[in-house]
């Protein structure tokens, strides 16, 4: 089992901190003076406001803070052209250009030209996430540094704030589609939440460290002092159009005769409950299992070929030659996320009225932007022809597909096909960061 240094690692890399901290703030900011910021976060890091792994929250823990920092703003902070060109492509173009933005299927309503932030005038040099306990804690200390950020030469482009977390009857967060989301993280060796060896390398989600690739350790920034210990962070905010896709769901089940749950489960390829479907079930079954692979349906009879989670993760089936060498494939491109939902909940989700926003604050970790988020975004939940599909693409987040969008639903003796709805997730800003350790930190504020 691989030994990390925990101490060196900034702890949202660990955890989402779902468990103690109902808080959480997310602050998009613009440096206006780098010698200010530079002090400023000599100071975060000196102090020990900066969380880390080796820190254990429990229920008395009031506040965890994380920072990361974008191409322009490392720009602004380090002088040195050769430093700036070590970092990976990906990054350095970042998520608005053209080419990641056409790779990424931000067109039409995702266009970046119609993001809220991460455009323009309203690009991100740092991105500041600070958690708390509780309501009265965070509006303190929320305000406590929105009156310091003149002094640390940074100004506000946004804040963005997550709604309440709301559990279903398993213990899983809901999302506000109304499933249960953030069970398929993959077991990361040497995590300190993996009890033994984790089936990911440690290299896929933190540098300096073997990566499942290719056993080797996946090219760091800088030099090998700053980049060990650190990862790239993509931010995407995902406004869900959830009275949309419930309006569709239950008039096109009405339409085919069957039971709307039974038809939202199969986009999604899991219950509300996050059981997966299965072959032959018309219900929720509530049996909970995050180890299966796909072995057991492989003509898609339960959870479909197109269905979401069976893009966003294969699993073991389909992208080699036998189940082995599918899951290896499979598990060179896996992604470790940390966002929380922002707006209020509904108890019904088909009540949404499109009123109030609603939507997912999407983060994940990952050592290699290309190689794990683009990839997943790309091949998988964006690709018409995954999987021996051929003008389909993922049903509840995919975006290929602009108009006349298409979903097969796998079943004996003929499957079933959904045509005719719109995209139901739209992309309101983004960008990538690097999510340094704390030495490196204090290495850039010492430049």
């Amino acid at each position: 089992m691989t030994t990390i240094k925990l101490d060196e690692v900034q702890g949202i890399v660990f955890s989402g901190y779902n468990k103690y901290m109902a808080n959480a703030s997310y602050y998009l900011l613009r440096i206006e003076d780098a010698a200010k910021t530079k002090a400023w976060l000599k100071n975060l890091v000196a102090s020990g406001q900066i969380s880390h792994g080796a820190e254990k929250p429990d229920d008395t823990t009031e506040n965890r803070l994380n920072l990361a920092i974008s191409y322009p703003g490392y720009c602004k902070l380090e002088a040195d052209e050769a430093k700036r060109y070590s970092f990976e492509l990906s990054f350095r173009e970042g998520m608005n250009s053209e080419h990641r933005s056409a790779l990424l299927g931000d067109r039409g309503p995702n266009d970046p030209a119609q993001w809220s932030w991460g455009n323009g005038n309203k690009e991100v040099d740092i991105l500041l996430i600070l958690f708390s306990k509780d309501d009265a804690i965070h509006a303190a200390s929320c305000s406590s540094f929105e009156k310091g950020l003149k002094a640390a030469g940074l100004s506000k482009i946004d804040r963005l704030d997550a709604g309440a977390k709301v559990q279903n009857q398993h213990g899983f967060v809901r999302e506000h589609f109304g499933f249960a989301d953030g069970i398929s993280d993959p077991l990361v060796d040497g995590f300190p939440t993996v009890p033994g060896a984790g089936e990911i390398a440690t290299g896929e989600f933190l540098l300096g460290y073997p990566n499942q690739y290719d056993g080797k350790k996946t090219q760091m920034p800088v030099s090998e002092q700053f980049g060990a210990n650190g990862t790239y962070l993509v931010f995407r905010q995902l406004k869900q159009n959830v009275g949309e896709f419930w309006q569709f769901i239950n008039d096109e089940a009405a339409r085919q005769g069957i039971d709307p749950e039974y038809l939202a489960a199969k986009f999604v390829g899991r219950w509300k409950s996050g059981a997966v479907v299965e072959p032959g079930e018309k219900t929720d079954s509530n049996k909970i299992d995050n180890s299966f692979t796909f072995a057991n349906d492989k003509d898609g009879t339960g959870c479909p070929f197109g269905s979401h989670i069976r893009r966003a993760n294969p699993r073991g089936v389909g992208l080699g030659e036998n189940e082995a060498e599918s899951l290896k494939v499979a598990n060179r491109h896996r992604i470790l996320r940390r966002g929380r939902s922002y707006g209020s909940y509904l108890e019904d989700p088909s009540q949404d009225t499109g009123k109030d926003e609603r939507g997912l604050l999407f983060i994940c970790l990952n050592a290699n932007i290309e190689r794990q988020f683009e990839f997943v975004q790309h091949t998988w939940i964006n690709n018409v022809k995954f999987a021996g599909l051929y003008d389909e693409d993922d049903p509840l987040i995919g975006s290929a597909v602009e108009t006349d969008r298409k979903f097969t639903i796998q079943d004996q003796p003929l499957r079933r096909r959904v045509c005719g709805f719109q995209q139901f997730v739209t992309t309101r800003g983004g960008a990538y960061f690097f999510l340094p350790s704390l030495t490196a930190l204090a290495m850039l504020a010492n430049t």
